[in-house]
């Protein structure tokens, strides 16, 4: 009688995956000459951010370091000054002149005409920084009811650390008054911005 208990089949090992295979490790190929490595790029670029994103820090804290630029800058007094001086004086022929043909140097060419006005204020800048600086400054004109009138500008170059620039400024009857203000409406004066640029020197 046979054996009724079958053998079974001897193992045999699994033949070698081919190169081509998904599951193969892919092979190496040699970098081209003169051709960029993109890790190097990228190193490159995330380096000049880095080197960006900390000199705009060091610059903001070197700037925000000297305080509000506002603090820099005060405006007081103000008054209504009324010039009635007469430049084309008869006495005075260095000035005027009847003899030529134009009428605007006539000795009594100025004698109709209204005198001249401004409202004038005194301002003072102190460069409260460290370094020497630039300012540009708005300085708004109110009524007696506190109404916006117009604006002007005073600025001053080149403070070094600690100086003060102060003198007087002035709005004149040339400037651009809102809501049909005039100079003599003016009552008071403001500082309204400052901008303080920091120089390299």
């Amino acid at each position: 009688m046979p054996d009724s208990t079958s053998e079974s089949p001897e193992a045999v090992p699994a033949p070698p995956l081919p190169s081509g295979s998904p599951t193969a490790p892919p092979t190496p190929v040699p970098p081209t000459p003169g051709a960029r490595r993109p890790g190097n790029r990228t190193r490159v670029i995330a380096v000049a951010v880095a080197v960006l994103l900390i000199g705009g820090g060091v610059t903001y804290w070197a700037l925000s370091g000297d305080g509000d630029p506002m603090d820099h800058v005060e405006v007081s007094g103000g008054k209504l000054v009324v010039d009635d001086s007469d430049s084309y004086d008869d006495s005075d022929d260095e000035y005027c002149d009847d003899t030529d043909i134009y009428s605007f140097n006539d000795c009594d060419a100025d004698d109709d005409t209204e005198p001249e006005s401004t409202y004038e204020f005194v301002y003072k800048i102190t460069n409260k920084g460290d370094e020497p600086a630039n300012y540009s400054v708005l300085v708004n004109a109110f009524d007696k009811d506190g109404g916006y009138v117009g604006q002007t500008y005073i600025g001053a170059e080149h403070l070094t650390a600690g100086e003060t620039d102060a003198d007087k400024s002035e709005f004149t009857a040339y400037g651009t008054f809102t809501d049909q203000h005039e100079l003599s409406d003016i009552a008071s004066v403001k500082v309204a911005y400052v901008e303080r640029m920091a120089l390299a020197n």
